[in-house]
């Protein structure tokens, strides 16, 4: 399982896996590659994209709540050990708003 570090000039740096990392290539529309870098004026809609992906992922859950008396221990754990992709994503959106701020790039793959 490999890593991605991602960097920019308005936030400290981000370590990925790169799994989670091609998730949120995959939301942004961006090709998954060992480098990269998104460009100022892309930064907008990177995180909207990015925010629309996580309001999607709030509204399903909300929408279908789970029974946790209808799990088995094994679910009741699977559950317990999820990590939303607003938990996975949270620092790399701020770092998004930050280069945003700063009318900087973001970089990957250093």
């Amino acid at each position: 399982m490999g890593i991605v570090k991602f960097k920019s000039k308005a936030a400290g740096d981000i370590v990925m896996f790169k799994t989670n990392a091609d998730q949120i290539f995959k939301i942004i529309g961006i090709d998954s590659s060992e480098r990269g870098v998104i460009e100022p004026q892309d930064l907008a809609h990177a995180h909207a994209q990015l925010v629309a992906a996580i309001n999607t992922e709030r509204m399903a859950k909300a929408e279908n709540p789970i029974d946790e008396d209808e799990l088995d221990d094994e679910e009741k754990i699977a559950l317990k050990n999820h990590v939303s992709l607003e938990q996975r994503a949270y620092t790399f959106l701020k770092m998004l708003e930050e280069a945003q701020k700063k009318n900087v790039d973001v970089h990957w793959g250093f």
